[in-house]
């Protein structure tokens, strides 16, 4: 979709009529276009990255602050990288590698490399594999601080309180215990991170007397059967889990009897494998959520024959990232303006002053240069 500025007004609202569907995208969710520069104070994003079978996960403040877990699996790096660059991720206050498996750190060397990291904060595990080689070498080569990440070491980024409860030992014979587990509370929300931690490591938490209470978990391993203990999952008592898996995996992920318990519990259930990338916003008091957000093809304008909308007089046009959709009848916010921070439901157009106080007619059109919506 294509936006052409017309002359240059406060907010531009456009109200598509006719629904526009872009493959890789399918949500219902009603959306504005408009071009004021808005700035959304004291909020936080999760991005559940949909990675396939693996895990990679963003936390980013309105303040710009950004943290990821895990990078998915080797090919996963330039899609992840990309997808950073579409939130406007300029550095990484710290790369979490859970534990040394190649769904996790696999395509964390190729973000190293594309991003200034301050810190990385990994288990005291290691593999001989290639790619735990690769992941070394960039954490090395990128001068950012090591950090060991264990039961009780805190979460040392400004804005953010957080803090490891696990690994809570050592010379476990399966790495997925190995994983760093992050508790991380924003206002009166919390969120809880168990990478692939099976309920070795989940029985060790407990034992251990740490607040697990959790309003958002990230369900451990995929929602393997290993993991996700009834003893565990009652005294997490979340609202909300999200289990990042691929589609139709080999390994049987998640099963019925981690479904069976999070469905037993109240717990309301979303999947990367059937809803996207999952955005998680939350402003300290309460979270919403925003599925099927697809990961971009490219950070940079697409070519003309992709959807796009455009205001008519200042000849100024806006490409809509790879697999954007609006439904008919719905709306999508475009922001503009050095202070726009995006959430979900919304995109940035650029960081320059676009609008002014005059009106300005702008248009939608599809893929194909027809316009399909005027305002």
């Amino acid at each position: 979709m294509i936006l052409r500025k017309s002359k240059l007004l406060v907010a531009f609202v456009l109200t598509v009529l006719i629904a526009l569907s872009v493959a890789g995208c399918g949500s219902t969710s009603t959306y504005y276009l408009e071009g004021t520069s808005t700035q959304l104070n004291g909020t936080l994003q999760v991005h559940y990255i949909d990675v396939g079978q693996a895990d990679s996960i963003l936390i980013k403040a309105s303040d710009g602050t950004a943290v990821l877990i895990d990078g998915g699996n080797n090919p996963d790096g330039p899609d992840i990288v990309k997808y950073l660059k579409s939130q406007q991720v300029k550095e990484l206050d710290a790369v979490i590698a859970t534990h040394p498996h190649e769904d996790h750190i696999g395509g964390l060397d190729t973000v190293i490399k594309s991003f200034p990291v301050k810190a990385v904060y990994m288990p005291n595990a290691s593999t001989t594999t290639k790619t735990f080689e690769e992941f070394i070498s960039a954490v090395t080569a990128s001068g950012a601080k090591r950090i060991q990440a264990k039961a009780g070491v805190t979460l040392d980024v400004q804005g953010l309180t957080g803090q490891f409860l696990a690994p809570n030992g050592s010379g476990y014979e399966d790495l997925n215990n190995f994983s760093a587990v992050l508790r991380l509370t924003f206002g009166k929300i919390t969120f809880l991170f168990m990478g692939d931690a099976e309920e070795v490591s989940e029985g060790e938490i407990l034992k251990s007397g740490q607040i697990l209470k959790a309003d958002v978990l990230k369900v451990g391993h995929h929602g393997s059967s290993s993991s996700t203990g009834s003893a565990f999952l009652k005294a997490v008592s979340p609202k909300y889990a999200i289990i990042s898996v691929g589609a139709d995996n080999d390994y049987g992920h998640p099963t019925s009897s981690t479904l069976s318990k999070l469905s037993g519990s109240g717990v309301q259930l979303l999947r990367t494998d059937k809803d996207g990338t999952i955005v998680v916003t939350c402003d300290g008091e309460s979270v919403t959520f925003n599925k099927n957000s697809s990961m971009p093809a490219s950070t940079s304008n697409t070519p003309s024959s992709q959807p796009s909308a455009s205001s008519e007089k200042g000849s100024q046009t806006y490409s809509f990232p790879s697999g954007t959709t609006i439904p008919a009848g719905g709306t999508l916010k475009v922001l503009s303006g050095p202070k726009a921070v995006v959430s979900a439901g919304s995109l940035l157009w650029t960081n320059s002053n676009i609008w002014n106080n005059d009106v300005d007619p702008g248009a939608l059109y599809n893929a194909n240069g027809q316009v399909v919506s005027q305002k």
